[in-house]
């Protein structure tokens, strides 16, 4: 005990850094052996296509990092140790998942892990010691290290309690974890694996719907677990969020496929009713919030002196560690890579081009976002990528090509005017600064008449829908005049009033736009 006692402090005390690179390796090397050494005997177990990137860089590599972050979690509750020293020694007990394949290798040649077809056997052969699981997609390695990993966390919760009622319950809680995380697929299915999995529809494979439920099961205990290991800084990340923006986003890549499918005389309600279509809707809209909040965060780091005066929620102003900041930023950008991925390549192509705008956006030299109309319009472009990616999950690689003119053209025009409704709260720190928008030319907020240019232009974005769409005239007029009058009255105008009567004006759209014909 002595000598474990002794191990458990040495590998408590790995970096988070180091760490997570352990992490990552051991289950690089446990994919690999898998494919090589189980029943498959082939390096990626598929050949090369679009499916075998989701096997191998999606579903099984989140199954392992959901399965680790929510033992590491429990193991913290139990131990009542901080998180961080937690995550160090099982970085390094996670090594033991290579063994299994080896292990079956050596005892059968490798056998077919898979999901169980039904849950009740499954869940009954796992909690018995003396029935194979083989049948239920199991195999013998899995047992052993199942069990050796058990105890491993028990003797953990033993050295950091010194209560042996705490190592029986964290071997009891992780054991039950793990076996329920081998047939969550199942469970999730509500136990008809055969007629879900093999559906087709916007998560078109079964690895893709494999993949999409660890991927959501990872984002949320990821968020569980930054928050144990600071509160008080997740906390300060948490206020940071732009929900309105982020919304907005993620809406219009649901309005992007609302267009395709309308364009295709299909109802979006009628086609999408089953449950992995609204999971993969979930996931594509996770992915676009989490790819604008990546920007803006990236954005905060190049903002300090403007949003030191007018930004209180930039986290770094308000004396945010950087380094926590930038982990935060690396993990929104991976988050919104692995989403597009999970629906289809292009949508990952088109997730790529959209964050690199936002680095050219943001960043110096170029810093688009200090020349007026181009940054607008920049923002209107990464808009246009969002309609694509939802676009994409009907059309593919042909999104940006068959979108609607009509749409198209006003949304890129409407956007390049009425996104600079958001400049407005900070004219003062652009003019400081040095970056010139187009409220801070006209110095909004000194009166009325200073303010008329720029609510006119504001709301003359609504009407440019008005000129491709004639049926759109008088809302367009109605939401014109709003943002207009808004503008003229109120001297310190909020940006979640804009973003209100945007938002109203696209439920508006898509009503119009479903009663109409196919769009030009």
């Amino acid at each position: 005990m002595k000598f474990f006692t002794t191990l458990v402090r040495y590998v408590e005390s790995t970096g988070l850094k180091r760490s997570l690179l352990t992490v990552i390796a051991w289950i690089c090397i446990r994919v690999f052996f898998e494919g090589v050494f189980e029943s498959t005997h082939q390096i990626g177990y598929i050949p090369f296509s679009y499916k075998s990137l989701v096997v191998y860089f999606l579903h099984f590599p989140l199954f392992y990092i959901s399965l680790f972050l929510i033992l590491v979690i429990i193991t913290a509750l139990i131990t009542g140790e901080h998180i961080r020293r937690v995550t160090g020694a099982c970085a390094s007990g996670l090594g033991l998942i290579i063994l299994v394949p080896l292990i079956d290798w050596f005892a059968g040649g490798g056998y077919t892990i898979t999901y169980p077809s039904r849950i009740g056997p499954y869940l009954l052969g796992a909690l018995n010691p003396f029935i194979s699981i083989i049948d239920y997609g199991g195999s013998p390695g899995q047992r052993i290290i199942l069990s050796i990993i058990c105890i491993c966390l028990a003797l953990y919760s033993y050295v950091k309690t010194k209560k042996i009622g705490m190592g029986i319950l964290l071997f009891l809680a992780s054991y039950f974890i793990i076996v329920i995380f081998g047939g969550l697929p199942t469970i999730v299915a509500g136990n008809r694996p055969e007629t879900v999995f093999v559906t087709g529809g916007i998560l078109y494979s079964d690895t893709q719907k494999f993949a999409a439920i660890f991927l959501l099961l990872s984002i949320i205990s990821g968020g569980c677990y930054m928050l144990l290991f600071d509160r008080e800084k997740f906390a300060m990340v948490l206020r940071s969020l732009r929900p309105e923006r982020a919304l907005f986003y993620a809406g219009m890549g649901f309005f992007g496929l609302f267009l395709s499918l309308h364009q295709q005389g299909i109802s979006i309600f009628s086609t999408f009713p089953s449950l992995f279509d609204t999971i993969g809707i979930i996931v594509m809209l996770v992915g676009l919030a989490a790819g604008f909040q990546c920007a803006a965060a990236f954005n905060d780091f190049y903002d300090l002196a403007e949003d030191s005066v007018t930004r209180s929620r930039n986290p770094l102003v308000r004396g945010l560690d950087s380094t926590y900041y930038t982990w935060w930023t690396g993990a929104l950008c991976v988050t919104a890579m692995l989403c597009s991925l999970l629906l289809n390549y292009i949508a990952l192509l088109i997730m790529i081009t959209y964050l690199a705008i936002g680095v050219l956006y943001s960043m110096p030299p170029i810093r688009f976002k200090r020349i007026p109309i181009v940054a607008t319009f920049v923002l209107a472009a990464a808009v246009i990528l969002s309609m694509a990616l939802g676009y994409s999950l009907i059309t593919g690689s042909t999104a940006l090509n068959q979108m609607p003119r009509s749409i198209l053209l006003p949304t890129l025009i409407g956007i390049t005017l009425g996104f600079m409704a958001k400049d407005i709260h900070d004219s003062k720190a652009d003019r400081v600064s040095g970056v010139y928008t187009v409220p801070a030319l006209f110095v909004v907020g000194k009166g009325r008449l200073n303010r008329m240019p720029v609510a006119v232009i504001i709301g003359f974005s609504y009407l440019c829908y008005a000129l491709f769409i004639k049926e759109l005239l008088w809302g367009a007029l109605v939401f014109s005049a709003a943002t207009i009058i808004y503008t003229m009255m109120v001297r310190t105008a909020k940006e979640w009033v804009y973003f209100v009567l945007l938002y109203l004006f696209g439920g508006y759209l898509v009503i119009i736009i479903n009663r109409l014909p196919t769009l030009p």
